[in-house]
């Protein structure tokens, strides 16, 4: 549903008005201040104990560490509300006048459809652009990145798939996904660079233009079944729906190398915990 209320419209407005009336300061006036709710207190607390604690995001750990970690709440009722609160919240992160590694994190506690993290995934990933008044402004400026309590994307191996298994699989070429499946066998289940989110595959023939061996994503592979959850999904979950605002340009800054270093760490470390490890690590945040 994405129709406004007369309640929540007001609450978007009257963020927006609070940023447009001070738009002759300085953008960075408004990071680095305290979260805005009870709501953006328990993210920022998740924030610092998690993804910056367990080292999983050296970059939000310099981003907090200068002040420019923003935490607002969205108190919209409905994917519209909550989308004409993001424009206002572009609008401030596309200022010239910003400090590099400014970003924000929009905390979304009351919309009741994103209980499902299906849904709320598929708005942060493809519906926010539809509901955008402006979304050429977003498009190649912003990257949105979802934080939810059920976060759910990643799933290792249908049981029953192993080191040797015969599979129908799709092939990656030129950066993007075929349109339809081949033979392949399961070379390797985990690697330091991807942890278990992708395997190693041999196509049984040659595919004209890409390579016979490839890591895929363990949803390439054609199967019935679901495998079980991975540990790589809790670092995304966060105590309320989450909406993180990241400046692409911010993004470029960074090496294709240290971004890749950073992936093949985090992998290593989920394998190492596990979600044993992990219920450690959250049971000492919660107390």
């Amino acid at each position: 549903d994405s129709s406004s209320s007369d309640s929540s419209s007001s609450d978007s407005s009257s963020s927006d008005s609070s940023i447009s009336s001070s738009s002759n300061d300085h953008a960075s006036d408004h990071f680095g201040v305290p979260p805005d709710s009870e709501y953006a207190q328990q993210v920022q607390k998740w924030t610092i104990h998690i993804p910056i604690g367990l080292g999983l995001c050296p970059w939000a750990g310099k981003s907090y560490n200068r002040k420019c970690l923003r935490f607002v709440t969205c108190h919209g009722k409905h994917p519209s509300d909550v989308s004409h609160f993001v424009g206002s919240e572009i609008e401030l992160l596309t200022k010239t006048k910003i400090e590099p590694l400014s970003s924000t994190l929009i905390v979304c506690p009351e919309v009741a459809i994103w209980k499902d993290f299906q849904v709320f995934e598929d708005y942060v990933t493809s519906g926010i652009y539809g509901d955008l008044e402006n979304s050429e402004m977003a498009e190649g400026r912003i990257t949105f990145v979802a934080f939810h309590p059920e976060f759910l994307r990643w799933r290792g191996l249908p049981k029953g798939l192993q080191v040797g298994s015969t599979v129908q699989s799709y092939w990656g070429f030129i950066g993007s996904k075929s349109t339809e499946t081949a033979p392949a066998t399961i070379l390797e289940t985990e690697s330091k660079a991807f942890g278990k989110k992708k395997v190693k595959i041999r196509f049984g023939n040659t595919i004209e233009g890409c390579r016979q061996d490839q890591f895929v994503p363990i949803d390439w592979i054609d199967h019935t079944d679901s495998g079980p959850p991975l540990p790589n999904n809790f670092m995304h979950r966060s105590p309320y729906p989450t909406i993180h605002l990241i400046s692409n340009k911010d993004l470029a800054s960074f090496s294709i190398r240290t971004i890749s270093r950073v992936k093949r760490k985090n992998a290593q470390r989920m394998m190492d915990l596990g979600w044993e490890g992990l219920a450690k690590r959250m049971a000492n945040y919660e107390h």
